[in-house]
């Protein structure tokens, strides 16, 4: 694939709509397992974000889309992760914003959502709505996302987490317009990460992860990049997002994404907060 479609700002949303709107989701099974889990076990829970992306002018001067991402501030859970806004689905609150969606007041993203899932079940885009209204509304209270300015080009299937007992339902947005990030407590700091940057096998390493809780981890290394904001601080991008976004640039790229070229190993300690957070 030519990475240069990156810095096409008028080729690329449609383009992203065709890829996406090719692929299966597994919304349905994945919201049925999770409704009738076992109360007697650990609930599983439902969760919904958004892979935003924006065009922008970097500072090499070259234009192209950066995703838009956030780092996990200490008081919540997965501290230090670099993460999708979105967050955990309230059920009543997310049903009345969804049917916002279905009523077509937001005559543009009704249409939008329309196109996006025209190839869906009536059960699956109804699920699309749901999950999209709790993404937006956690966009929203994390970094002030204004869902009026916000272009949906497709779901992504579901992710399931290792550590904690959720599943993620992940949405592909288009921030049309620059906006103001206001960023809650939540959050401690915003990553605007080339796409380009998962196009260069360097970047790629493996993270080691020790952990001081119980809760074991039958495989301890995951594959991961680094990344570097605005400021020059160097990040890293494991796990759920991680995968997330490799799964979407697969999809879009038709699986042309390049081995890693680096063998290098980065350890990691995760906190004893990290699975309940730290909310003092």
């Amino acid at each position: 694939m030519d990475i240069k479609i990156f810095q096409q700002k008028e080729i690329l949303p449609s383009f992203i709509v065709n890829k996406l709107s090719s692929i299966l989701i597994d919304y349905k099974e994945k919201y049925r397992q999770i409704k009738y889990s076992s109360p007697a076990t650990t609930p599983q829970l439902a969760a919904g974000v958004v892979l935003l992306l924006n065009y922008k002018q970097l500072s090499s001067g070259n234009s192209e889309y950066v995703f838009q991402l956030i780092k996990r501030s200490s008081r919540v859970s997965q501290a230090g992760d670099i993460s999708c806004p979105g967050g955990m689905l309230h059920p009543v609150t997310d049903k009345i914003l969804s049917n916002i969606f279905t009523t077509g007041l937001l005559h543009s993203l009704y249409q939008q959502i329309a196109t996006a899932t025209s190839h869906h079940d009536k059960d699956s885009i109804n699920l699309i709505r749901l999950f999209l209204s709790n993404a937006a509304r956690e966009a929203w209270e994390e970094i002030g996302l204004n869902p009026f300015k916000v272009s949906f080009l497709g779901a992504l299937p579901c992710y399931s987490l290792a550590l904690i007992a959720r599943t993620i339902f992940p949405l592909v947005c288009l921030t049309t317009e620059r906006f103001e990030f206001k960023l809650n407590s939540e959050v401690e700091k915003i990553l605007e990460i080339p796409v380009s940057t998962f196009f260069d096998g360097s970047k790629y390493a493996q993270l080691e992860i020790e952990t001081p809780f119980g809760n074991p981890i039958y495989n301890n290394q995951f594959p991961c990049i680094r990344l570097t904001d605005d400021r020059g601080e160097q990040e890293i991008l494991w796990g759920a997002t991680f995968y997330i976004i490799i799964n979407f640039l697969r999809i879009i790229s038709d699986d042309s994404l390049p081995t890693p070229s680096s063998s290098s190993i980065i350890k990691k300690v995760l906190s004893k907060t990290y699975i309940s957070g730290n909310s003092r």
